[in-house]
């Protein structure tokens, strides 16, 4: 049995709570940015892992908003869809899809997904512009389905 109060020890309990806390918008940010299955929890999974490398060496420190675990998460998952070719899966670039995914499906303000991203509001607000542009033209570019039962 580990010896509870050796720093290891310490420093993985420290660290469950923060994947505790953590887990629910790091797999509802893989989901979205992925698809939901194995490739979505692969990669929640890899950012914990490298967040819990790092947080070993004490280059990582947790704080109250996840800056860390959200940055990882885009990082893995933008080697996720690297890998599996899902850059382009809903018409939009990348970035487009990572800004849509932040504002849209984790509803997050723009001063936390400017932190996050590292970039200023107004640079954000005017890429959100973009993205409704550019899904209000994908939308009409869909054929509607004819609803009638005969």
């Amino acid at each position: 049995m580990p010896d509870p109060l050796s720093p290891g020890w310490t420093a993985a309990s420290g660290f469950a709570e923060y994947v505790q806390k953590n887990t629910g918008n790091i797999y509802a940010l893989t989901s979205l940015l992925l698809g939901e299955g194995a490739v979505a929890e692969k990669t929640a999974m890899k950012t914990f892992t490298e967040l819990y490398t790092r947080y070993l060496h004490d280059d990582f420190i947790p704080q109250p908003f996840s800056l860390d675990a959200y940055r990882e998460c885009i990082q893995q998952c933008s080697r996720a869809a690297e890998e599996c070719s899902l850059f382009v899966s809903n018409g939009l670039a990348w970035e487009d899809q990572i800004v849509q995914v932040l504002w849209y499906g984790m509803l997050l303000p723009l001063p936390a997904i400017s932190t996050i991203l590292e970039q200023s509001v107004p640079v954000l607000k005017t890429r959100l512009r973009h993205v409704r542009e550019q899904m209000c033209r994908l939308e009409t570019l869909r054929p509607e389905a004819n609803l009638f039962v005969v």
